[in-house]
């Protein structure tokens, strides 16, 4: 027998396992999150058009729990895409997914952030908006050439999100990441 075949069943069967492993935790975060699974659709009217944004979708994580990802579908993988900002709230067209809608009715805040999971980047370089989904409160990253023109455009929404964006923009948090 080969002396570099049982090295290589043994990585071989680790790669197996691990990637079972990654599988069954994947399925038991999307069971724990079963009432987050469901993602509004835009209607087919949304009010009056305030902005688009090219975007990149970094990610969509529990309220104030920069490294739980919410893995509903169409929100659970990085893509890029733009966002649609209407007086009726906002639609995220991602690549490869449906889109996905955030009423302004839902919307709780918006502000800048530094980090979420597996990404990290300059000071305010990402735009959170805090909304509720499933009656639980969640935070969506997005990344732009033009955070701050992006976070002005979401702050004019809804007056629960301006008077949170007043206040993230004095107030951070220590590790930079405003807080809303």
């Amino acid at each position: 027998m080969d002396e570099r075949l049982i090295p290589a069943l043994v990585v071989g069967a680790m790669l197996v396992v691990a990637l079972v492993f990654m599988a069954l935790g994947w399925r038991n975060r999307r069971r724990s999150q079963s009432a987050l699974d469901v993602v509004p659709v835009p209607p087919d009217e949304i009010g009056e058009p305030l902005a688009t944004e090219r975007v990149l979708y970094v990610a969509t994580t529990l309220a104030e729990q920069p490294l739980e990802r919410v893995v509903v579908e169409g929100l659970a993988f990085r893509a890029r895409g733009e966002v649609r900002i209407a007086r009726g709230g906002a639609v995220l067209d991602l690549a490869g997914a449906r889109p996905a809608f955030i009423p302004v009715a839902d919307i709780r805040g918006v502000g800048l952030a530094s980090w979420t999971i597996d990404k990290g980047v300059e000071e305010g370089g990402l735009v959170f908006v805090r909304w509720e989904l499933g009656g639980t409160a969640v935070d969506t990253y997005l990344r732009s050439e033009r955070s701050e023109q992006l976070l002005d455009r979401l702050t004019e929404l809804s007056p629960t999100a301006a008077a949170a964006s007043r206040a993230d923009r004095t107030d951070s948090t220590p590790d930079g990441e405003a807080s809303a």
